[in-house]
């Protein structure tokens, strides 16, 4: 009896981790999805990139503040995706930024309006202070599993992004 309630406890907590991994994930969906093969970064609002929930492909070049409640909002992505994000796969060549702030982007983009440095000032001031996270896959996807792993501070707490290729 005392087995059966520790398993009953255990069973719900085993999403929490990434068993098989985002790339098994991946690979599943995207061998025939060209929507997803030819973007540039996807935004997934649970861990492991798991397509059975809200996501958000990004194309090249797109960026944007993510839909909170607002109905109202100039906000890209599916609706209640703001400071839910879990996971990320970038495509490779790709880069792709986001913020914890809906400003975030838009801040960036004054200062990098003024200069160059200007704009690689902001840049490095947001990492430092942890409101933004950059990443540059190479040669193949990279994949953030579970933000809350290593970028805690960004878990379920991005609101603004932009991708390149």
């Amino acid at each position: 009896m005392y087995s059966l309630v520790v398993i009953l406890a255990i069973v719900p907590s085993l999403k929490a981790f990434c068993w098989r991994g985002c790339e098994h994930h991946w690979y599943d969906r995207v061998e025939d999805d060209d929507t997803i093969e030819n973007a540039c970064a996807v935004m997934f609002d649970e861990d492991c990139c798991d397509f059975d929930d809200s996501f958000h492909i990004v194309k090249n070049g797109d960026f944007g503040k993510l839909c909170g409640f607002n109905p109202f909002s100039s906000c890209q992505g599916p609706s209640n995706l703001k400071d839910d994000i879990e996971s990320l796969v970038i495509m490779p060549g790709c880069t792709l930024e986001v913020w914890d702030k809906g400003a975030g982007l838009a801040d960036a983009k004054i200062k990098e309006a003024k200069s160059a440095n200007d704009g690689n000032y902001k840049h490095a001031k947001d990492l430092y202070k942890r409101n933004k996270l950059a990443f540059t896959a190479t040669g193949k996807p990279l994949f953030v599993e579970e933000l809350n792993d290593d970028f805690d501070d960004m878990n379920e707490d991005i609101e603004s992004y932009r991708c390149k290729c």
